[in-house]
């Protein structure tokens, strides 16, 4: 009996071993190739479903931006003046006055509908002119800041524009010079004490405008204006200036023609007029100089020291509009 060679046992181990892990690695490869060729060969996923929905715009209307916030001035008269102050401040003035119209409501303004001459200001009344004091002698001529064409036509009167107007509708008519008498004997009289005249105050000739408002309110035409220290201060601001311009107009109402001139100007706390400038004009040129004289050589009071903290940069910026009508 032969027994097996230690030698060729260990080789049969070897081949044994080798085999399997042969074997092993092949399975392992296999499976590789398997799970490879698995994920190639899969189809996509399919991408999910996105309903489609309809797109929806909604609009909104944006906020009106009004350029200046603060309530604007407008004037009034003595017919309009209220006890009580309106409940919601529409404008400011020199008085109190409560909304009313003499006509049904046809706008959306808040002021009152009626007829009347087609110029962008807001005159509830007719008035005609006095001179109050009297003016004193013509200074040389200013020349002002142009901001538009002087020949530019003026916007249309749908809107009124919140300015302070003065209107002239006709040339002033010559005095009337007292023809001279012969002399007659005066009888003696007794001198008496001096009394002291009081001369009518300055009133701007106006004519009711034609506008369109939303006050339902029946009564005579005015609007919702409280009276404030800005409007205190603006009115006599609006008489210095005014009285000036009739005298210039009445002196050189042969060389102006009939139309609008829109100024805007800035007061400072002495009651100085500067930087003025003709924003619109529908006349001619010797209408704005003669307006721009009357706005630099006004008399203007200074602004009340309780007023100036309040305003900006201590000074007031303002809009006038001076107009001459036809007949």
């Amino acid at each position: 009996m032969s027994a097996a060679a230690p030698w060729d046992s260990r080789n049969g181990e070897q081949r044994k071993t080798a085999a399997a892990f042969l074997t092993s690695l092949i399975f392992h490869l296999l499976i590789i190739l398997l799970v490879g060729l698995f994920f190639a060969l899969r189809p996509d996923p399919a991408p999910p479903v996105i309903e489609e929905v309809p797109v929806e715009l909604t609009l909104i209307d944006p906020p009106s931006v009004k350029p200046n916030t603060k309530p604007s001035y407008i004037e009034t008269n003595e017919a309009q003046r209220s006890e009580k102050p309106p409940e919601n401040m529409v404008f400011e003035s020199d008085k109190d006055t409560r909304a009313a119209a003499m006509q049904p409501a046809a706008g959306d303004a808040p002021v009152p509908t009626q007829d009347g001459v087609e110029i962008p200001a807001l005159e509830f009344e007719n008035k005609e002119y006095t001179p109050g004091r009297e003016a004193r002698p013509s200074a040389p001529a200013v020349q002002a800041q142009s901001a538009a064409p002087p020949e530019a036509q003026a916007e249309p009167a749908s809107t009124p524009r919140q300015t302070t107007p003065l209107a002239l509708l006709e040339p002033p008519k010559p005095a009337n010079t007292p023809r001279p008498q012969t002399e007659q004997p005066k009888p003696a009289v007794q001198p008496q004490p001096p009394q002291a005249a009081k001369p009518p105050g300055y009133q701007p000739q106006t004519r009711i405008t034609r506008i369109r408002g939303n006050i339902s309110n029946r009564g005579r035409s005015a609007v919702d204006a409280t009276a404030t220290p800005l409007g205190r201060y603006k009115k006599m601001l609006s008489d210095a200036i005014g009285s000036r311009w009739y005298f210039y107009v009445n002196e050189q109402m042969g060389l102006l023609t009939m139309g609008t001139v829109d100024l805007r100007f800035i007061v400072t706390a002495s009651g100085k007029a500067q930087k003025v400038q003709v924003v619109r004009n529908s006349s001619n040129e010797s209408f704005a100089a003669c307006s721009v004289r009357a706005v630099v050589e006004a008399e203007i009071p200074p602004i009340p020291a309780e007023l100036v903290p309040m305003l900006e940069n201590g000074r007031i910026e303002i809009d006038y509009s001076f107009t001459i009508l036809s007949n």
